[in-house]
């Protein structure tokens, strides 16, 4: 879509913002509310024909229905509209806009991440994934890439494309390599929240020592695979070190039991209502809705 596109007479396009794995992504002004918000649309049609066209669409339909599914939990953007555009009948959904950077650039920006940090921005995204999970979801791919970071240091968990119900047996292997769990490459297995468990785990490695377990493998690891060599040392804390490795355990059964355990194991180390601010503080400050007293952990 080019500058200027109108869609649904409300909806003009500004700027490509970027693209994921189901479409591109666009910032947009919402001309009767006078706002910017986000679009998430079908790749434009190349040579396919229109039968098959609309069947490659069919990724942005779900991910439609799972975003509705979701419109309770606090941390999801909110789905404002959808519909088709031109002679191609391009699929596109309308979002809230979320204003800030993605994790991803914030930890390359800060590596290694400070643990308090760290232990924020895995505590946010267990009260996000603690809705996902209520609404039987499990979200597959929890990367840096898919969660911002705003300005008031609060997190939001993008991109549900790939969530599927939990339960069902994983038919179409998906997910990020370095952060899906060992389940996810497997078309027998049945997805649970525990593979969400895994992705959050990685995240802590990736934050706090810049390296994701079991990397340099071309295949997922075995069940007696360790994630990292014995002589690899990490200046984390002894607890934090344990909490993680047991995270990304290769057996699922290993993991803690859900988020809601793994916030239980965080919140003694995670920043108090009322206490200062770090002097090395990041910026953006993850620990600043737990020192302000604006989170619900």
């Amino acid at each position: 879509m080019l500058p200027g596109t109108l869609l649904d007479g409300r909806y003009r396009i500004l700027r490509r913002l970027g693209h994921g794995g189901e479409g591109e992504i666009f910032v947009a002004r919402d001309e009767h509310l006078r706002q910017d918000v986000a679009v998430k649309s079908q790749f434009p049609r190349t040579f396919e024909s229109t039968t098959s066209y609309s069947y490659f669409g069919r990724h942005l339909d779900e991910e439609l229905e799972r975003l509705r599914f979701m419109s309770n939990v606090p941390g999801i953007p909110e789905v404002l509209g959808n519909g088709r555009y031109g002679w191609s009948k391009r699929r596109y959904i309308v979002m809230e806009l979320v204003e800030g950077i993605t994790v991803a650039s914030w930890i390359n920006e800060h590596h290694p991440v400070p643990a308090a940090a760290a232990v924020s921005v895995v505590a946010q995204l267990c009260e996000i994934l603690k809705g996902v999970h209520a609404e039987r979801y499990v979200h597959r791919d929890v990367t840096p890439n898919n969660v911002m970071m705003q300005s008031d240091g609060r997190v939001r968990l993008l991109d549900v494309g790939i969530s599927v119900p939990v339960g069902e047996v994983n038919a179409d292997p998906r997910g990020t390599l370095g952060y899906a769990a060992p389940e996810q490459y497997d078309p027998a297995s049945v997805l649970t929240p525990q593979a969400d468990v895994f992705s959050l785990g990685a995240m802590l490695f990736a934050m706090t020592v810049s390296e994701l377990p079991y990397s340099g493998r071309e295949s997922p690891p075995e069940d007696t695979a360790s994630a990292f060599p014995e002589d690899f040392r990490a200046e984390i804390p002894g607890t934090l070190w344990s909490l993680a490795l047991a995270m990304v355990s290769v057996d699922p059964h290993e993991r803690p039991n859900g988020v809601a355990e793994v916030l239980g194991y965080l919140r003694p180390i995670l920043p108090t209502p009322g206490s200062a601010s770090s002097p090395k503080a990041t910026r953006p400050d993850p620990t600043a809705p737990y020192r302000l007293g604006l989170s619900g952990s």
